[in-house]
C-alpha cells in the first residue's frame, strides 16, 4: 500500500509559462462519465441496462491568496477561453507536492482552459487574505 501524501502546495504549468503557478487549496477534482440507461421487451421479459455515456470534461478547482502577477496570468487565459480564442486551449500538468517540494502526484490535462476566476466576498480594511478560486476544464485528464 502506498504512502498517504500530505499535499503543501499544488501547482499548475501551462505551455508558454515561464514557472508554474501555485494553489494553496484544491477545491475540487471531477472526471465522470454520464450513463445511459435502456429499458427494452425481450424474449426473456423485460430487460434493463445501463450503457456509458458522454464523458464529461474533467475539471481542477483551486484556490490561492490574490496577488497582482498571478491573478494577470490567470485572468488573461480567462479572457481567451471567455472570446472563444482557441489559444485558450493548452496542454497543462497539474502537480500535487509536498513540504519538501517533491512532485508526489501529476497529471496531464489536454487543450486545458481556464473556465471560470471568482473571488471571495472581502469587506474593505479586513484583516484576511482576498482568496482566488480559479476553475480549469481540459479535453482529457491523465496521469503523468
Amino acid at each position: 500500500m502506498g504512502q498517504v501524501v500530505s499535499a503543501a502546495r499544488f501547482v499548475v504549468m501551462c505551455d508558454g509559462w515561464s514557472t508554474g503557478l501555485g494553489f494553496s487549496e484544491l477545491a475540487g477534482f471531477s472526471s465522470a462519465v454520464e450513463h445511459s440507461e435502456h429499458d427494452y421487451n425481450g424474449l426473456l421479459g423485460n430487460v434493463h441496462s445501463k450503457q456509458f455515456g458522454r464523458a464529461k470534461p474533467p475539471s481542477i478547482t483551486l484556490r490561492r491568496g490574490l496577488d497582482g502577477e498571478g491573478f494577470a496570468r490567470i485572468f488573461a487565459w480567462h479572457a481567451l477561453a471567455r472570446m472563444n480564442n482557441p489559444l485558450a486551449k493548452v496542454p497543462a500538468m497539474f502537480m500535487i507536492m509536498d513540504a519538501a517540494g517533491d512532485t508526489k502526484a501529476a497529471c496531464v490535462l489536454e487543450n486545458a482552459w481556464c473556465s471560470r476566476v471568482e473571488m471571495d466576498t472581502v469587506a474593505a480594511g479586513a484583516a484576511g487574505v482576498v482568496m482566488m478560486k480559479t476553475t480549469i476544464e481540459c479535453d482529457s485528464i491523465m496521469l503523468a
